[in-house]
């Protein structure tokens, strides 16, 4: 015959302890910042090229010194790039509409 267990007893049986894992770091810890790098890199081609353009070289910069190599030159590279490309256009097409007087069919009939 088994011995009763106690009210007691019968508790603390029943808690089954659960491992909880620890928070690991990420795989990539600077890969973040090197998409969303390349992403104002893109946006600074047609708007606002100064800001996003010196937006994407920063986030390219933290990405390459958190450890993701690639995408952070390739943030670093395309900001600079399209920045410059940017501005270029952006004045372009601001003495065309200075002369046509149009926004929209300006730089079109120019080119035409």
């Amino acid at each position: 015959m088994q011995n009763p267990q106690t009210p007691s007893q019968v508790v603390q049986s029943a808690y089954v302890p659960v491992a909880i894992p620890a928070e690991t770091a990420p795989k990539n810890p600077g890969r973040g910042q090197g998409i969303i790098g390349i992403v104002c890199a893109v946006i600074a081609l047609f708007l606002f090229p100064p800001i996003f353009g010196i937006a994407g070289i920063i986030l390219g910069s933290v990405s390459l010194k958190k450890g993701e190599r690639n995408l952070g030159l390739i943030a670093i590279i395309l900001s600079a790039v399209f920045m410059v490309i940017g501005i270029i256009l952006g004045i372009w097409l601001n003495t065309e509409v200075e002369k046509s007087g149009s926004f929209i069919l300006g730089p079109i009939t120019n080119l035409l």
